[in-house]
């Protein structure tokens, strides 16, 4: 096992790596906490139905000073974590970066950014995905994703997937940070977001997302589980009566 701070990285990131194995074509998928936890599902997701083998994880005073206490009764400090998934079949590998929060501040953000793309760039990685929420202040019927690449014929492709593409503002923090560091490394940058309330967990934002990776990619995804947790959302929404309901505005964040 490696263990130890890459001197590029400062020593406030405490990167853990096991040896890796040589991965084919990887694509790199990230998704930290935002708002609905949209990007977690999405990760926690892809970590438990394609069965990924742990990589690494790290620590780092960047991020939230606490300590996460568990249902069995340990404890530890957040963490980010990486794993990584071997394609049996002509796709690509996958290598999937989550983790415990967002770090607290924007010096964090950009650092912890970097580590993630100089690891992609050291795991062969061409092609980068972050996902996220796109947060409309309401409940949307049918909820759409929406989609931002670095370059136009990757913009091409999200929209022959149905995506609809993001022309203004701004991607926040990490989800939007891992795309655009990419860029300026010479790495292909996508960025895809679920479109949700933001006032409540959403596991349909992270549906949606999972169903444009799955035909991007040529993923087999058992999406079972989280197909009945969205259901159970939207009934709850049509007893409560508050599906029409536009009472926070219509303003747009993205993160």
């Amino acid at each position: 096992m490696f263990r130890g701070q890459d001197q590029t990285l400062r020593e406030r990131i405490d990167l853990h790596l096991n040896e890796a194995p040589t991965l084919k074509t990887p694509v790199l998928i990230a998704g930290l906490p935002d708002s609905g936890r949209v990007a977690k599902i999405v990760l926690d997701q892809l970590v438990k139905t394609l069965k990924a083998t742990p990589l690494g994880y790290l620590y780092s005073d960047y991020l939230p000073p606490r300590l996460l206490l568990k249902p069995d009764g340990t404890a530890d400090l957040m963490k980010h974590e990486i794993f990584y998934w071997i394609n049996k079949d002509s796709g690509p590998d996958l290598v999937l970066y989550t983790g415990d929060a967002q770090p607290i501040l924007p010096e964090g953000a950009f650092r912890l950014s970097e580590a993630v793309v100089k690891l992609a760039e050291k795991l062969g990685v061409e092609t980068v995905v972050t996902v996220g929420a796109f947060i409309t202040g309401k409940i949307a019927e049918h909820p759409q994703v929406y989609g931002a690449a670095s370059e136009l014929v990757l913009v091409k492709e999200l929209e022959e997937l149905g995506v609809k593409i993001i022309d203004s503002g701004a991607v926040t923090w990490m989800n939007g940070l891992i795309p655009g560091l990419a860029k300026v490394r010479n790495l292909k940058g996508l960025f895809l977001s679920g479109e949700t309330s933001g006032f409540m967990i959403d596991p349909r934002a992270a549906m949606i997302i999972l169903r444009v990776l799955v035909r991007k990619l040529g993923l087999q995804i058992d999406m079972t589980e989280l197909e009945g947790q969205a259901k159970e959302i939207e009934t709850a929404l049509k007893q409560s009566g508050d599906k029409d309901s536009d009472s926070a505005g219509s303003s747009e964040y993205i993160g």
